[in-house]
């Protein structure tokens, strides 16, 4: 007997169990760049106010900072993809980070539904909640195809935000940062990766 899953998407969580140590340095290094130019969207990505709204979007070399609890969290999140890739049997001889930035959002900012091209897997690290547990949702790639008795294959999928927590996903799914509805701002950082 032979299983094969052709459709299905993989979803990978993982929780840094060192979060706490870096959390009030990494918050405070972004909110530095930030407050330079606060809610403006950088970067060469659409900037329509239906695509994006209320959110702060930092260049994407944001991995690329040398500072101590950035270097920390990138190592730690080349460890999770090593071990997805491997686990989803891709084989590779290098992981390459093609883009990571960070987003800030006030309360009714959201990133619309988009897409990661050329992302075999991209990444969502939840940093601060803002007071609101609403995180991120998925459209199901397999059009017309609903199956309430599977978990993964309904229509969408919604992440809860959970600080210190690490989604990855292949970055070809559509999906969006949902409506913040939190009294505080909500901090994440994304990123695409890719292999060779």
């Amino acid at each position: 007997m032979k299983f094969d899953f052709p459709f299905y998407v993989p979803f990978i969580s993982s929780d840094c169990d060192f979060f706490d140590d870096i959390k009030d340095e990494l918050i405070a290094t972004i909110m530095k760049i930030h407050n330079n130019e606060p809610f403006a969207i950088q970067g060469n990505f659409p900037k329509g106010k239906t695509l994006k709204r209320d959110i702060t979007e930092s260049g994407g070399k944001f991995f690329e900072t040398e500072n101590k609890c950035i270097v920390r969290l990138r190592e730690w999140t080349t460890l999770q993809l090593v071990n997805s890739y491997k686990g989803l049997k891709m084989n590779f001889k290098k992981i390459f980070y093609t883009n990571s930035w960070f987003h800030v959002t006030k309360k009714g900012g959201f990133h619309s539904m988009h897409m990661h091209p050329n992302t075999p897997l991209a990444g969502i690290f939840y940093v601060k909640d803002g007071n609101s547990e609403i995180g991120n949702s998925w459209i199901n790639p397999v059009s017309g195809y609903i199956d309430f008795s599977s978990k993964w294959c309904n229509t969408d999928y919604e992440s809860k935000f959970v600080p210190g927590r690490l989604i990855l996903f292949p970055g070809w799914v559509l999906h969006s940062a949902l409506p913040h509805d939190g009294n505080d701002l909500r901090i994440v950082i994304a990123f695409n990766s890719t292999i060779m």
